[in-house]
């Protein structure tokens, strides 16, 4: 009998799964990590695309006073394509929404990403420029 015991070779169950168990912990905690820094590689990259909608937005309204929101927002279609939602809020995590309040010189273009973990909103005016904070309040 003793004999048998000796030429064992191998792991036992208990073994294996304390194993087991320890490298699903492991991956448990790698995942995590891994997925929270990738929404926020995804949040930075929106907002900083939301601030050159704003930009591009500012441009427009610079150098065509006339320009109409329609016309403006078949330029923002034309030239991000479905990044961005025009005069609606943007899917969260997912798209720009771009909305506009008045018209003509008064007009407030409102660039807001809803992210995943930070909201970043921009207002545009043809004479305040691109700001964080609403002019028209």
């Amino acid at each position: 009998m003793l004999k048998l015991r000796k030429n064992k070779k191998g792991f036992t169950l208990v073994e294996l799964i304390v194993v087991i168990a320890i490298m699903a912990v492991l991956a448990g905690t790698v995942a995590g990590v891994t997925v929270s820094q990738l929404n926020k590689q995804t949040d930075n990259a929106n907002a900083n695309q939301a601030k050159k909608i704003a930009d591009t937005i500012y441009t427009e309204l610079v150098e065509d006073s006339e320009i109409t929101s329609e016309n403006m927002f078949k330029a923002l279609n034309e030239a991000y394509g479905s990044a961005v939602k025009t005069g609606e809020a943007g899917v969260k995590g997912k798209s720009i929404g771009v909305t506009v309040s008045g018209t003509g010189e008064a007009a407030i273009y409102k660039v807001e990403y809803i992210g995943k973990k930070t909201n970043t909103t921009y207002y545009v005016t043809s004479a305040g420029g691109v700001v964080t904070t609403n002019p028209a309040s």
